[in-house]
C-alpha cells in the first residue's frame, strides 16, 4: 500500500493543505504495517477531532497555515518514515498476557454459557476468544501511540464486525 492510496482517507481540507508534504515526507514506495496503521489512525483522528478539522482550515496572522493534528505532527518529525516498532518488551508481555488473559476468560465464560442453556452465547464467545483477546490487547503493541478516538473506532469497528459476522453465522 502507497501513501497515495491512504491519502484518501483524509478530510479534503486536511488534504488540501497537508497533501504535498504528507507525500513528499512518506514517500512513494509501499509503506510498512507500522506506517499504514499510524497513516490510517491519522486518518481517523483526522475526521474525529474538531482541533484538527479546524487546524486545517484555519490560517495565522502571517498568511501561513496553522499546523495540524497528531498525524501531521509525526509525519513532519519523521515518525512515519521510520521502520522501528514503538513497542518494547514490556509493552509486548502485557500485550500477550490480555491475549492470554482474555482468552482464558472468555473460553470460560463460553462453557458457563453453554451449560446455563444459552448456545447462541457460547458459541460468540468460544468462537472468538482468540481474536477478540487480540484485539483488546491492540493498544498495548500494534496501535500504541495512536489517538485514543482512533483505537476505539478501530478496536471497536473490528469487534462489531466479529460479532455481528459469527451472530449471522450462529443464525445459519
Amino acid at each position: 500500500m502507497t501513501a497515495d492510496n491512504l491519502l484518501r482517507l483524509y478530510p479534503r481540507a486536511w488534504r488540501d493543505r497537508y497533501g504535498d508534504e504528507f507525500l513528499e515526507m512518506t514517500g512513494r514506495d509501499a509503506l510498512h504495517l507500522q506506517q499504514v496503521i499510524d497513516i490510517v489512525g491519522g486518518a481517523i483522528d483526522a475526521w474525529l477531532s474538531s482541533d484538527v478539522r479546524r487546524s486545517a482550515k484555519q490560517k495565522s496572522g502571517t498568511g501561513r497555515t496553522v499546523s495540524g493534528g497528531t498525524i501531521v505532527n509525526h509525519v513532519m518529525t519523521g515518525g512515519c518514515t521510520s521502520a522501528r516498532f514503538r513497542y518494547t518488551k514490556r509493552d509486548a508481555l502485557i500485550g500477550a498476557g490480555v491475549m492470554l488473559l482474555g482468552t482464558l476468560l472468555s473460553t470460560v465464560l463460553g462453557v458457563v454459557a453453554r451449560r446455563n442453556g444459552m448456545p447462541m452465547v457460547a458459541e460468540m464467545l468460544l468462537s472468538n476468544s482468540f481474536l477478540g483477546s487480540m484485539m483488546l490487547s491492540m493498544p498495548f503493541w500494534l496501535l500504541k501511540g495512536q489517538p485514543w478516538r482512533a483505537q476505539v473506532v478501530l478496536i471497536g469497528g473490528m469487534i462489531a464486525m466479529m460479532v455481528a459476522i459469527t451472530y449471522i453465522a450462529a443464525l445459519l
